[in-house]
């Protein structure tokens, strides 16, 4: 379920030890969007979907959840990376059923090694929002399904996952 610059739709699995299907390069257009909605990767499994935007930024990043702007390298203004990606998850959750809503999950991958001055502790498996480097991804996304199926004994039915797997299929071809 990839969009891609060709317009092809493919499958496939972050490396994870439980079964996921993952879709890369994100593009869903629906009539409630001003504009088409870009996700870098959405990972699926039984015990939650994982929205994950990979961020460029290097060096020592300085910000704060509120502020709207960070720095990264000291004066290299970025946007919010938490606020971008809870603007996209908003978006998702206008258009997906209210069923999935507590199981959706923001990750904010850095493809370099940064060093974070942000408060808050963006590591903490309690969590729903991470920034993470995207080598520790996986760790994290198996130890939130661990921690939900523990807690509630309640993952999402792979028919459910079936049913909107189909719906961001229909919506990246339209």
């Amino acid at each position: 379920m990839v969009q891609s610059a060709e317009n092809k739709i493919s499958y496939n699995s972050l490396d994870l030890r439980i079964d996921n299907r993952t879709i890369n390069e994100v593009r869903l257009t629906h009539r409630s969007f001003e504009k088409d909605l870009l996700i870098d990767r959405i990972v699926f499994t039984g015990g939650g979907i994982f929205v994950i935007q990979y961020n460029e930024a290097k060096g020592m990043i300085d910000g704060s959840p509120e502020r709207p702007v960070w720095l990264s390298e000291g004066d290299i203004r970025i946007k919010n990376p938490l606020h971008e990606n809870e603007k996209k998850i908003s978006l998702l959750k206008e258009i997906i059923p209210p069923y999935f809503h507590d199981y959706i999950y923001s990750i904010v991958g850095f493809k370099k090694r940064v060093k974070l001055n942000v408060q808050g502790n963006h590591r903490d498996i309690e969590g729903n929002q991470w920034m993470l480097g995207e080598n520790e991804i996986p760790e994290y996304i198996e130890r939130v399904i661990l921690k939900k199926n523990v807690l509630n004994n309640q993952p999402i039915k792979n028919h459910h996952l079936n049913i909107l797997e189909r719906g961001f299929v229909w919506m990246c071809q339209s």
